[in-house]
């Protein structure tokens, strides 16, 4: 059964289910990037085994329909989740908005490099999802309804992490060319989930939960403490950047 989250907040008042208002942001910031983003993963994989013009072997057809059917299962449990989000703090649908309008724009590009920027969205996923489930440094919590939603995303992550890397080679992506969409996916993610962040946790000042001052602090020391978890997530990072042709298997 899929894990939900818990809409236990009352109107105007944070939900810290994650300890402090920041670390908690931080998790709802990048939920309401996820419907948006694992659309695009599943309508890219969809069209590139609709159009491929070579044989897709069993093993590759069977993991790519689990992957689909998986980030399906993401998206429907993120949506609830942003809704009952939205629903304890009004202001998160102007971010909800402009994450989907963000998104929008890479159904522009062609499908190789679609197919190159799954690899890389879905290789930033692994390794933020091994943070989740080996360490308590970013998810602290383990009670909550949105703490057992995020190990369970994760762990369903690590299980396919390598099914968008095996459809790039399929497709004969050049190395440069899946280096290239580390470095946009990375600076896409990087960029937004910081900006959102940020936006949630002002909805939070501004209604008075708490104070600027207060936020900054809690900030600085969520920055501070998840020093060894960034330091773990860039060597992985580095390893994809380094040999992204083929997967782990």
């Amino acid at each position: 059964m899929t894990p939900t989250y818990d809409a236990s907040a009352r109107r105007g008042k944070p939900l810290f289910w994650n300890g402090t208002l920041v670390r908690s942001r931080f998790f709802d910031a990048l939920s309401l990037i996820l419907p948006a983003g694992e659309a695009f993963l599943i309508d890219t994989l969809e069209t590139w085994r609709t159009r491929c013009p070579a044989p897709i072997d069993t093993r590759l057809h069977s993991e790519v329909e689990r992957f689909v059917r998986e980030e399906r299962a993401h998206r429907q449990a993120h949506v609830r989740y942003n809704d009952a989000l939205i629903g304890g703090l009004p202001g998160a649908q102007a971010v909800a908005e402009r994450a989907n309008r963000v998104t929008a724009e890479l159904e522009r590009l062609d499908l190789p490099m679609k197919i190159a920027l799954v690899a890389a969205f879905e290789h930033l996923t692994a390794v933020l999802s091994e943070e989740v489930v080996s360490h308590g440094t970013l998810l602290i919590d383990g009670q909550s309804h949105a703490a057992k939603l995020w190990r369970w995303h994760a762990r369903e992550e690590l299980g396919h992490r390598d099914v968008a890397i095996d459809v790039a080679a399929h497709a004969g992506l050049n190395r440069w060319t899946l280096r290239l969409a580390l470095l946009l996916a990375t600076g896409y993610l990087l960029v937004d989930e910081l900006r959102y962040t940020f936006a949630l946790c002002r909805c939070d000042i501004r209604s008075g939960a708490l104070s600027w001052r207060a936020a900054s602090i809690d900030a600085a020391r969520f920055a501070f403490g998840s020093l060894p978890s960034l330091v773990r997530m860039v060597r992985g990072w580095w390893r994809y950047f380094r040999a992204p042709l083929t997967s782990a298997r």
